[in-house]
C-alpha cells in the first residue's frame, strides 16, 4: 500500500518569529501572553518547529500524541481553549510557554503542575470582543456555558436551554435575557430564571479585568 503524504499544516521555513506573530493575537483574547521568559519561549517553540518538520503540525512539546487525530487536535499549540479550567488553575499552559496576562514574572511558575482545589477564575475572552447586547457559547472543561453583554455588564449561565436543549450562546440578546434560538424561551441572564416552571439554569459568577472577562468555576486537582 503506498503511503499517505504527510499533511503540513505551515509554509516550508516557517520561523519562531513566525510562530509568536500567528499566536500572540490569540492568545492575548483568551487572556494569556508568552511567559515573560524570552529566552524559554524560544526554546520552546524551537522545540515546535521540529516538532512541525517530524509530523506536520504544531504539537505541544509536552504531551504525547495519541495516535487519533480528533484528539491530537486538542494538543496544537496553542491549546488553551481546551484546558482553560487546569490552565487557569495553573496560572500558565502545561509547558509555561503561555501565562496569564496578569502575571508579572512567568519564571516562578515554570514547573509548577500543582493545579489548586476549589473556585478558579477562568478568562474567556476580551471584553471588547463581545459588544453589549451580544452572546457567546464558551467551553470551559466540559462545562458548556454562555457569556452574555448585557446593559449592565457580563453574566454567564448555563448553555442549555432547560425546553429542548436548545444552544443558549446562539441566541438572542434582549436587555437583560436571551432569547433561545430554537423556540425562543427567555432567560434572564443575571439569575438564570425563566417564566416557565421548574426551568431555570444555573448561573456562573462573572467579572471583569484590565479588559478579559472571567467566570468563575469550581475544578478539582487532579491526584
Amino acid at each position: 500500500m503506498t503511503e499517505r503524504p504527510q499533511r503540513q499544516m505551515f509554509e516550508p521555513g516557517t520561523t519562531i518569529d513566525d510562530l509568536k506573530e500567528y499566536m500572540a493575537p490569540f492568545v492575548a483574547r483568551l487572556g494569556y501572553k508568552f511567559n515573560t521568559e524570552t529566552e524559554f519561549v524560544d526554546e520552546v517553540l524551537e522545540s515546535e518547529l521540529e516538532i512541525l518538520a517530524d509530523t506536520g503540525d504544531i504539537y505541544c512539546p509536552c504531551r504525547v500524541r495519541s495516535g487519533d487525530p480528533k484528539e491530537d487536535a486538542k494538543i496544537v499549540c496553542p491549546c488553551i481553549p481546551f484546558f482553560r479550567d487546569e490552565f487557569a488553575g495553573l496560572r500558565k499552559c502545561w509547558c509555561g510557554l503561555f501565562i496569564l496576562a496578569g502575571v508579572e514574572d512567568g519564571g516562578e511558575l515554570l514547573g509548577v503542575m500543582d493545579e489548586p482545589d476549589g473556585d478558579v477564575d477562568v478568562p474567556v475572552f476580551l471584553a471588547s470582543d463581545v459588544p453589549e447586547g451580544q452572546i457567546r457559547h464558551v467551553k470551559v472543561g466540559k462545562t458548556s456555558i454562555a457569556v452574555a453583554h448585557a446593559p449592565d455588564g457580563f453574566y454567564a449561565l448555563s448553555n442549555v436551554c432547560r425546553h429542548a436543549f436548545g444552544p443558549l450562546g446562539e441566541g438572542f440578546m434582549d436587555g437583560c435575557h436571551v432569547m433561545c434560538p430554537w423556540h425562543g424561551w427567555r432567560y434572564d441572564v443575571r439569575d438564570g430564571t425563566t417564566d416557565h416552571p421548574n426551568a431555570d439554569v444555573r448561573t456562573y459568577p462573572t467579572t471583569e479585568r484590565d479588559g478579559v472577562v472571567f467566570v468563575k468555576m469550581r475544578i478539582s486537582a487532579k491526584r
